[in-house]
């Protein structure tokens, strides 16, 4: 068995994780899938014999999701800031009637 580290910087969410899985695992030779929306990556365990490193990228390309691996040299983009973060600080304003239904349990 193979273990090989994938950078995938689309996987943001849970359901980018889902379908991750979904497009790896069903695979001959794929053993196990443990991907991660925190930190875009996906450890993806293998037996070269049956599947190809090629075939693993090739299945999540159909799947809609762009590879960068950090053993074949390919930009690690997993820990850059997305696109929107640096549109300033985000301000909220928690509603009254939340703030005194708070507290050691919730009253609703």
């Amino acid at each position: 068995m193979e273990e090989v580290v994938l950078t995938i910087p689309s996987l943001w969410a849970d359901h980018h994780i889902l379908a991750v899985r979904d497009a790896l695992c069903p695979m001959d030779g794929v053993e196990n899938v443990d991907a991660s929306a925190l930190d875009r990556r996906a450890t993806v365990t293998y037996d070269p014999a049956r599947v190809t490193f090629e075939q693993i990228v090739e299945s999540l390309a159909k799947a809609g999701y762009a590879v960068g691996d950090a053993a074949s040299g390919a930009p690690d983009v997993a820990d850059e800031a997305p696109t929107w973060a640096g549109n300033g600080s985000r301000v909220t304003v928690t509603n009254p009637v939340d703030l005194a239904m708070s507290g050691d349990y919730r009253k609703y």
